[in-house]
């Protein structure tokens, strides 16, 4: 099934045309990622690897290995010292982190890949300033600036609805290995 492609309405009407995310009770179920084996020690008592150990060093440059700073982070600056926004930008970084892994394992098939990251983190911006202007309008009773936080909420559940179709659909367009169920009996 193919996402509806809808034409843009008001101002933009006719030049726009944007693909439009399936409701949430549509979203495609996706790959989950295959489970991990364990590892066991992955050092010997004296912090040499012991044999077998690749977890850790298999972390090396792969782990950085088609990544992005913009898909990385959620910014390219650094915020100056004693900036009210800080926290929730800090905490915001954490949520794309647990999101974007969220993500790679139950729909991505293990990955989530550079543009659902981005969209995760755009959405964690999102919901980061909309926390942000919800605290400042509490405290300031300002009615309006409450409407926008709940518009940013709003655009960030949209951006994340979005980021889960887009990492279901790439992970079910990515080649899978072929199974052979006979693979565990052979001989070893």
């Amino acid at each position: 099934m193919s996402p509806p492609i809808v034409t843009a309405h008001g101002t933009g009407a006719g030049a726009l045309i944007r693909v439009e995310t399936a409701p949430v009770d549509e979203l495609p179920i996706g790959v989950q990622a295959p489970p991990h084996a364990s590892t066991g020690g992955e050092r010997r008592a004296d912090g040499t690897f012991a044999p077998g150990a690749r977890t850790m060093q298999a972390a090396g440059g792969r782990a950085t290995k088609g990544k992005s700073k913009l898909t990385a982070r959620l910014g390219l600056s650094s915020l100056p010292e004693g900036n009210d926004f800080a926290p929730y930008r800090k905490a915001a970084s954490t949520f794309r982190r647990v999101q974007c892994s969220s993500l790679a394992s139950s729909v991505g098939g293990g990955v989530c890949g550079p543009a659902p990251s981005s969209i995760v983190a755009s959405a964690a911006l999102a919901l980061a300033w909309s926390r942000y202007l919800s605290d400042v309008a509490a405290r300031t009773d300002d009615a309006d600036m409450a409407v926008r936080a709940v518009k940013l909420g709003d655009s960030s559940r949209q951006a994340l609805l979005t980021a889960h179709e887009l990492c279901a659909r790439e992970a079910a367009s990515r080649p899978r290995p072929l199974f052979d169920p006979l693979a565990e009996y052979e001989d070893k």
